[in-house]
């Protein structure tokens, strides 16, 4: 019988690890924000994360979509350059997005009422040009927005990987315009090997990025940063697990992994919008279980769409509902006649489930603003 010689693996120095966690840190896009800063600074701890991916579920009208579309308005805002994959697999409206991002832009331009002239303060008057110069910028941002309409979950998958191939060509084509250029500032090449070990060219990865892959460098360097969104996974995948529930499951995995692999690598911040289950009428009469229950809100029914497994998939889970303003709000929702119509709601955002366990059990409130902008919900 043969021998099988083993050797431990090379002990490595905390010191090793340690600059290796901090230049990879340096590599990591600051979070981008969810358009809330009550979301951000009591939630989200700064934004959504790129290198990850967040699952953003909840019931029709807890305002799935129009955080998946402020965040990316705060991509299209922060990162000049920086694409965004947006898959739908329901009939998006991308009119809605022009509004988000017309506010956001509008907002963020906007010149202060009074600004210093010397010692005198004078009113800044408005330019009939600004409405123009806010709609060109809209529309340049909207070009770096790559809308796919899918209709199964293949689709999604096929999608995805075209998006990475594009940030693939997108690294070769700056590569090599990068060194037709280096080519044409030097005036000779040198033959001999001796020439050219007595020039080495410098390595940026020697010192700069030590214990950080090279790839990773590469791609944080090169690549502007990227978005993937998703809208809405559950419609494609629910069906798919209706079929065959082992394939169905066998192929979400292998995705997901694809996915998470894309997102690591290239820094992207990926969003996928799910749905909700478990939705209950208001009636007392309902017992819940107790394994059931996800929110840290009684009065909170539902959870996330696609199972328990679906979270060892994904970095970031998030759930929305709705939840009555004040106690006397309270009251005519919980009351027998159920008068919708005529009570104060605010939405509630959790984390449920966090990879780096930082954010989960945190909450925040917000209300919506015209269907286009968040406003702090304890206003």
């Amino acid at each position: 019988m043969a021998d099988f010689h083993t050797a431990a693996a090379p002990p490595l120095l905390g010191s090793t690890l340690l600059a290796t966690a901090e230049k990879q840190e340096i590599l990591q896009p600051s979070p981008i924000s969810s358009g809330s800063h009550a979301i951000d600074t009591e939630a989200l701890d700064g934004g959504y994360r790129y290198g990850e991916i967040t699952c953003i579920a909840g019931a029709s009208g807890t305002g799935k979509t129009l955080l998946t579309f402020q965040a990316i308005a705060s991509h299209l805002l922060t990162h000049k350059e920086g694409e965004v994959a947006l898959i739908a697999t329901t009939d998006i409206s991308l009119p809605r997005l022009k509004d988000v991002l017309v506010n956001r832009l509008t907002r963020q331009n906007r010149d202060p009422e009074f600004c210093e002239s010397g010692y005198m303060y004078r009113k800044q008057v408005a330019t009939a040009h600004r409405t123009q110069d806010v709609q060109n910028c809209v529309t340049s941002m909207l070009e770096r927005v790559r809308l796919s309409r899918v209709f199964d979950f293949p689709g999604v998958a096929e999608a995805v990987g075209e998006f990475g191939a594009r940030l693939d060509a997108h690294d070769t084509n700056d590569k090599a315009r990068s060194q037709g250029v280096d080519h044409e500032r030097l005036p000779g090449v040198a033959d001999s090997e001796d020439e050219v070990e007595s020039n080495p060219s410098p390595k940026k990865n020697d010192h700069a990025y030590e214990g950080v892959s090279d790839a990773r460098v590469e791609a944080a360097e090169i690549t502007p940063n990227s978005m993937i969104a998703i809208d809405n996974v559950a419609n494609v995948l629910g069906s798919m697990m209706t079929k065959s529930q082992l394939q169905g499951h066998a192929m979400l995995v292998n995705c997901m992994r694809s996915l998470q692999h894309l997102t690591k690598r290239r820094n992207i911040c990926t969003l996928l919008v799910n749905a909700a289950v478990g939705l209950r009428s208001q009636s007392t009469q309902y017992q819940r279980k107790a394994d059931e229950q996800v929110s840290i809100f009684a009065s909170v029914s539902g959870k996330p769409a696609l199972g328990k497994h679906f979270s060892f998939l994904i970095d970031t889970s998030i759930f929305l509902s709705v939840l009555p303003r004040s106690k006397d709000d309270a009251e005519i929702a919980y009351s027998d006649g159920h008068k919708a119509s005529e009570y104060e709601k605010v939405g509630i955002l959790e984390i449920l489930k966090d990879r780096h366990g930082i954010r989960e059990g945190r909450w925040g409130i917000f209300r919506i603003r015209e269907g286009v902008e968040f406003h702090d919900g304890k206003a």
